[in-house]
C-alpha cells in the first residue's frame, strides 16, 4: 500500500504529530500538498509533510480523502530546515513549517452554518437579537467568521457568547455547522502611475510635472505627489494629455526604471574584499566571512560586486536587512543592478505582495531576494550566496514562536546547501568578534570610508553639566547651535531618540501619583499630539487629564520621546521641516519609504527611533544629534552596553558620508565604557572588555543561554509553576539556574510574568533536558503557559 506523512493543521500546541495515511489508488499526493484527512470524528485540513512511500498493507490506516487545489506549499528543504528550526529552538512543527509557508498559499478554514427546523424561542443563552439576525437576515447561510464580524452580531453579546449561543442552536439542531475549505483568493494589487502622454503642456507647474515624469520614464502618482505636485496640477496634465494615468500591477513596478545609479569603482579595500569572499563562493563549500567594515565603508558595493559574480555563475543570491525601513532603500540599490531578476519580502508587505514575491522566487523568475528577518526562509533554488547586513543587530531575533534567530538559520542553510555566508557589520556581534578571534571564520575589514571622507567628530555632552548651568531643555546649548549652522547651510541633520511619545510618564508632584496601564505594570506613555495616555505594551490607551485624577493637583511630564522633540524642534526653529520617523507614524504599507523620500526631498530634520540609526546614506546629513545616549545602558539585560555601543556607533556613522560631519552625544555617563569607546570609534577596545566581561560570568558567547519564562493570569500559580520547572532544571549538571525571578515588567496585558535563566556550557545538553523533562510538565500545566527562548 502507499502510505503518507501529513500534519494536521490544529490550532494547539499540545498535538505536533505527523500521522501516517494511506493513499487511495490514483491519487496524486505531493510533498507540499494540503489534504484533507479524517482526524477522530472530524475531517480536518493537514499538510503534506514526506514523499509517498510503499510498505506492506496493515490494517488500521485511515485513508486521505482529497487534495486541494492549492499547488504545493514547501518542498523538501523547506521540511528539512522547518524540522532543524523545531528541534534547535523547541517550538512545535508547525509553527516552524508556518515559517517557509507564504501567506496565502494555503486554503482558509470556513465553518458554514445553514439553518435547519423551526425558528426556536429566545431564552438567556439565544437572545432575541441573534435569533432574527439568523432567521431573517443570513437564512442562506453563512460562515461563523462572517457572523462574528457582523454589527448586529456583535450588539448581541461578546464574542465568547456568541460562540456559546450557537453551540447551543447546532445542540438543538436549529443549525448545521459544516468546515469548508477555500483556497485564498490572492490578487494582483494595482499601483497608479503617471506616463507622458501626446498633448503639449501648459502652465509652469505643469511643464515642471512633465519634465518631473520624463526624467523617470514612469512614476508612481504618490510619488508625483510627494515630490510637491498637487492633484490640480496633476489634473490638468491629464486632462491637456500631456500626462496619462493608468494602473499597472505594483509588481511590475518593481522591475521598472528606477533613478539610482549605482556608477562607483571599488576602492582598493573594497577590491581586496571582494576577491576574498568570492573564493569561498567559488569553492562551492560552505564558509562564513566577518565583513567588518567602518560605517560609510562601501559594504553594499561589496555586496553588489559579489552578487554579481554568483550570479554570472548561474547561482542566486539572499539579501537580509534587520529593519523594514531599510528594505526600500536597500532594494533600489539592488534592483538598479540587478533589474527584475529582484524580489522583495518582509512583513510590512500586504500578504498579496509576500505571496507574489515568494512564489517568484520559487518559479525561479527572480535571481536575488532581499529582505528583513522573514526572507531567510525565502525558497531559491541554487543558493550560493546569503549576505546579512549590520548582522549584530537584535532585530534578526524573532520574538514570537518560532524564536529563531534569522543569521543562525541562515548559517544552517548556507552549512545544507554548501552556500557562503557573509555578516557585515560596523560593530559585529560579541559571538561573531569571538568567532573570528578564535580562527572559526575569516574576516575581511575595511578601515577607510569608501568617499574617502573621515569619521565624523564626536563630542560628548554632560547632561548632568547642563543641568547644574541651568539648562532644562531637551537639548544641549551645543546641539541647538549646530542645528542651527545646519539649516544654514542647507544641510541635513538626524536626531535619534530610543521613545516614542511626547514623554515616558506623566507625575503629579502634590500626590505622586502616576498613571499606569490597567492591564500592565507600567507607566502609560505621554502622546501629546493625540492627547492620549498609551502603554507601549498592550496598546491600552486614556485621555490625558488635564489634572491628577486622585487629588487635582498639576501633572508634569518626565522624560523625553520623539513626539516632544519634534515639538521643541518646531518652537526652536520654525520655518524647519521636520520628519518623524518611528512606531506610530510608519504603521501603514510603504510608510517607511515614503517618510524617508520625503526627508531626501524636503525634509531638514529627521526624527526618529531605531529605525535612523543604521542603513541610511544621505550624502547632505552633516550632524547626528543622540538625545539621551544611556537610555538603555542601565536595563538589567547583559547585552545593555553591547547595544548602547552599537546604537551610538551605528547612528553617528550616518553623518559626513560626502562632506565633513559631526555628531553630538547627550548622556548623563559620559564615562561609559560602551559611550566612550562609540565615540571614539574604538570597537576593538570595547570588544575586548566586554568579552573579557562575559567570560568571567558565563555569558554567550562563553556559554549557552536559555530563558524560561512561566506566563498566566493567576501569580501564585505563575509562581508555584516556575519553582517547579527551576527546581527540575537544577538537575541537570553544570547547569547554573538563576531564579525564578519577575520580568521586567511583571505583568503584561493581564498576565503575570517569572524568568528562569539558565547558562550552560554546551546548549544541546539543556536542549535535550528541556525536552525530557520540562516540556512533559508544561503539557499538563493547565494554570500557567510556558515559554522557552534559546539564545535570547
Amino acid at each position: 500500500m502507499r502510505v503518507v506523512e501529513v500534519l494536521p493543521l490544529l490550532k494547539t500546541r499540545r498535538f505536533d504529530l505527523a500521522l501516517t495515511y494511506a493513499v487511495p489508488g490514483g491519487m496524486d499526493v505531493r510533498l507540499g500538498n494540503t489534504v484533507r484527512v479524517p482526524l477522530g470524528a472530524r475531517v480536518v485540513q493537514a499538510v503534506v509533510v514526506a514523499a509517498v512511500r510503499e510498505e506492506e498493507a496493515r490494517k488500521g490506516i485511515r485513508a486521505i480523502e482529497e487534495v486541494l487545489d492549492a499547488g504545493e506549499a514547501f518542498d523538501a528543504e523547506g521540511v528539512a530546515l522547518a524540522r532543524w528550526l523545531s528541534a534547535r529552538y523547541l517550538c512545535s512543527f508547525a509553527e516552524a513549517l508556518g515559517c517557509v509557508v507564504p501567506p496565502g498559499a494555503l486554503p482558509r478554514t470556513f465553518e458554514h452554518l445553514s439553518l435547519v427546523g423551526e425558528e426556536p424561542k429566545p431564552s438567556a443563552s439565544v437572545p432575541e437579537r441573534l435569533i432574527r439576525l439568523l432567521w431573517d437576515d443570513l437564512r442562506e447561510g453563512f460562515s461563523l467568521q462572517a457572523l462574528l464580524r457582523h454589527p448586529e452580531a456583535r450588539r448581541a453579546g461578546d464574542r465568547g457568547a456568541l460562540l456559546h449561543a450557537i453551540s447551543t442552536l447546532v445542540r438543538a439542531g436549529s443549525l448545521i455547522r459544516q468546515r469548508r475549505f477555500e483556497r485564498a483568493r490572492i490578487t494582483a494589487r494595482l499601483e497608479r502611475v503617471l506616463e507622458l502622454g501626446d498633448g503639449a503642456g501648459g502652465g509652469a507647474r505643469t511643464n515642471a510635472l512633465i519634465e518631473f515624469v520624463r526624467s523617470q520614464g514612469i512614476v508612481r502618482r504618490a510619488d508625483a505627489t510627494l515630490a510637491g505636485f498637487s492633484s490640480a496640477v496633476i489634473a490638468r496634465a491629464i486632462a491637456a494629455g500631456a500626462i496619462v494615468e493608468r494602473n499597472i500591477p505594483a509588481a511590475s513596478l518593481q522591475r521598472m526604471h528606477r533613478s539610482y545609479v549605482s556608477e562607483f569603482t571599488p576602492t582598493a579595500e573594497q577590491t581586496t574584499a571582494i576577491a576574498r569572499i568570492d573564493e569561498f563562493v567559488e569553492s562551492g563549500t560552505f564558509g562564513e566571512v566577518l565583513l567588518h567594515g567602518v560605517t560609510g565603508s562601501g559594504k553594499t558595493l561589496v555586496y553588489l560586486s559579489t552578487i554579481a559574480e554568483v550570479l554570472e555563475r548561474g547561482g542566486r543570491a539572499l539579501v537580509l536587512v534587520p529593519e523594514i525601513s531599510l528594505t526600500p532603500q536597500t532594494a533600489r540599490r539592488f534592483e538598479a543592478a540587478f533589474g527584475e531578476r529582484v524580489a522583495v519580502l518582509h512583513s510590512g508587505l500586504s500578504d498579496r505582495e509576500r505571496y507574489e514575491a515568494w512564489q517568484a522566487a520559487r518559479r525561479g523568475d527572480v535571481d536575488v531576494v532581499v529582505g528583513a528577518r522573514s526572507a531567510v526562509f525565502a525558497p531559491l533554488r541554487n543558493l550560493r550566496l546569503i549576505v546579512v547586513d549590520e548582522a549584530h543587530e537584535r532585530t534578526y531575533k524573532q520574538e514570537s514562536a518560532p524564536r529563531y534567530h534569522a543569521v543562525e538559520v541562515a548559517r544552517r542553510r548556507a552549512l545544507e546547501l554548501g552556500a557562503t555566508l557573509v555578516l557585515g557589520s560596523a560593530t559585529p556581534s560579541m559571538e561573531a568578534y569571538d568567532a573570528v578571534c578564535a580562527g572559526r571564520i575569516a574576516c575581511v575589514r575595511l578601515e577607510q570610508r569608501a568617499t574617502q571622507m573621515p569619521m565624523p567628530k564626536v563630542h560628548i555632552v554632560d547632561l548632568g553639566q547642563e543641568f547644574v548651568r541651568g539648562n532644562r531643555r531637551i537639548f544641549s546649548t551645543q546641539l541647538v547651535e549646530a542645528i542651527a549652522e545646519r539649516l544654514r547651510r542647507k544641510e541635513k541633520t538626524i536626531l535619534f531618540i530610543n521613545r516614542r511619545g511626547s514623554a515616558r510618564f506623566a507625575l503629579c508632584r502634590a500626590c505622586g501619583h502616576v498613571p499606569t496601564c490597567v492591564r500592565c505594570s507600567v507607566s502609560l506613555t505621554v502622546h501629546r499630539a493625540e492627547n492620549l495616555l498609551r502603554c507601549h505594551l498592550c496598546d491600552y490607551r486614556e485621555i490625558l487629564p488635564s489634572t491628577c485624577p486622585r487629588c487635582k493637583g498639576p501633572l508634569r511630564e518626565f522624560g523625553t520621546g520623539t513626539q516632544r522633540v519634534v515639538e521643541s524642534l518646531g518652537e526652536l526653529f520654525p520655518h524647519a521641516r521636520v520628519v518623524r520617523m518611528d512606531g506610530d507614524t510608519t504603521t501603514r504599507i510603504g510608510a517607511h519609504a515614503r517618510l524617508l523620500d520625503e526627508f531626501a526631498q524636503v525634509g531638514d530634520i529627521l526624527v526618529g527611533t531605531q529605525m535612523v540609526t543604521k542603513g541610511l546614506d544621505f550624502a547632505d546629513v552633516t550632524l547626528v544629534g543622540v538625545i539621551a545616549a544611556d537610555g538603555d545602558l542601565h536595563i538589567p539585560d547583559f547585552r545593555a552596553a553591547e547595544r548602547t555601543f552599537d546604537l551610538i556607533a551605528q547612528v553617528v556613522g550616518r553623518s559626513g558620508r560626502s562632506k565633513y560631519g559631526e555628531a553630538i552625544v547627550q548622556t548623563y555617563s559620559p564615562n561609559a565604557p560602551a559611550i566612550r569607546c562609540a565615540a571614539a570609534h574604538d570597537y576593538e577596545t570595547f570588544a575586548a572588555q566586554e568579552l573579557r566581561d562575559r567570560r568571567e560570568l558565563a555569558y554567550p558567547p562563553a556559554g549557552d543561554l536559555a530563558y524560561l519564562a512561566v506566563i498566566g493570569p493567576v501569580l501564585v500559580a505563575v509562581k508555584e509553576s516556575a519553582q517547579r520547572y527551576a527546581t527540575a532544571l537544577r538537575e541537570l549538571p553544570d547547569a547554573e539556574v538563576l531564579g525564578p525571578a519577575p520580568f521586567v515588567p511583571a505583568k503584561v496585558n493581564d498576565q503575570w510574568r517569572y524568568r528562569i535563566a539558565v547558562k550552560i556550557p554546551d546548549g544541546e545538553r539543556l536542549r535535550d533536558h528541556l525536552r525530557a523533562e520540562i516540556l512533559p510538565l508544561a503539557r499538563v500545566d493547565r494554570r500557567t503557559r510556558l515559554v522557552i527562548d534559546i539564545d535570547p
